[in-house]
């Protein structure tokens, strides 16, 4: 039933927990500055419609954003992830295996309050669901982040105490396919234009368009995104991708307690490059605040429609219970109930999360 592993991630997150020392006060911004994430997870698939699902996976996640300022409003910013970077095998357990270091971001950034500028290799803007979902698994359902391109994007903001903060952005860009889009220690393999996909060109063909907004007096607590995607695709027989996200975050004051709510639609058409399939995706999740605790609830759906084999469901449904500790370390544990083309996965998870500045 892989006791050993799942309790050996137990006791190690005790030990962090209680060992890790409370983070300093800010300190004024230095020339080079970073933001480290540490996280280890544990996930227990103790029970699937198919054996070979079924499997105890521990594994740690470390994210390091790097921050050199050039000069006043021009920086350069990075962010470096080592984390595993090859499924495990069917049915086979994994304790701290296939980690691989790759560079997620690398570019240059002018920033001066209204107008940002970018150009390297970033994500880009189109959606929020995969990102701000609450819980262990959070987004993990949400396929549509557009991560590691080589691009360029302008972001303008705009707003005030009367109406709120808004942004438009725009980017357009490509999947990188230099030497960064590979790993070291494990390799996942660097990314050919022959590999074909959405965005898989080489050239500036692919867009994203996005607004934000948040801070409006008459909705207090209040946020939300529309974005809207173009991938385009020289694979044989692709078509270019389409997509559009609305997406909404609301929190409310109830007493001591505070309920967030997040709520986001997504659809793309010719998904991934991948003629006459298409996809749609709703999110929905609740995380309640009181003191250090947090309780989430959510639910994520997507439908996939492809010629010829018929609609295809999933669903991922969460719950979830945190602590975070007076040295900011926040663990958690939690149920997933996984629907995949029918296949019907239960876990139990263990998840513990440290963020601290250099």
């Amino acid at each position: 039933m892989h006791y050993p592993s799942f309790c050996k991630f137990l006791v190690f997150a005790v030990i962090i927990a209680g060992t890790i020392v409370p983070a300093q006060a800010e300190q004024k911004p230095d020339p080079i500055s970073a933001t480290v994430t540490l996280e280890l997870q544990n996930d227990w698939n103790f029970k699937s419609d198919d054996p070979a699902e079924e499997r105890n996976d521990t594994f740690a996640t470390i994210e390091a954003a790097i921050t050199a300022t050039l000069a006043p409003r021009i920086a350069l910013k990075s962010l470096f992830v080592f984390e595993p970077v090859l499924d495990p095998g069917p049915g086979e357990d994994r304790f701290f295996e296939d980690l691989g270091l790759y560079v997620e971001e690398v570019y240059g950034t002018y920033d001066d309050g209204a107008l940002v500028l970018r150009i390297g290799k970033f994500g880009q803007k189109f959606g929020i669901a995969w990102d701000r979902t609450p819980g262990i698994w959070g987004g993990d359902l949400a396929d549509y982040e557009i991560s590691e391109q080589i691009g360029i994007a302008a972001e303008l903001r705009i707003g005030d105490r009367q109406s709120g903060t808004h942004s438009l952005t725009f980017g357009t860009f490509f999947a990188d396919t230099t030497a960064l889009s590979d790993s070291a220690f494990a390799s996942r393999g660097r990314l050919r234009k022959s590999d074909g996909g959405a965005g898989n060109t080489e050239d500036f063909s692919s867009f994203s368009i996005a607004v934000d907004g948040a801070e409006v007096p008459s909705l207090p607590g209040f946020a939300y995104h529309l974005g809207y995607l173009y991938r385009d695709s020289e694979g044989s027989g692709e078509h270019a991708e389409t997509g559009f996200a609305i997406g909404a975050t609301q929190e409310f004051a109830l007493g001591p307690m505070t309920l967030a709510l997040l709520f986001e639609w997504a659809r793309l058409a010719d998904f991934k490059g991948t003629a006459q399939t298409d996809a749609e995706f709703l999110t929905t999740a609740a995380e309640m605040r009181r003191g250090p605790w947090s309780l989430v609830l959510s639910w994520t759906g997507q439908e996939t429609r492809a010629p010829g084999t018929g609609d295809n469901d999933d669903s991922q449904t969460e719950i979830s219970l945190g602590y975070t500790f007076e040295n900011k370390v926040k663990l958690s544990g939690g149920w997933r109930h996984l629907d995949t083309a029918g296949i019907v996965t239960e876990t139990l998870g263990l998840f513990l999360e440290y963020e601290f500045g250099l």
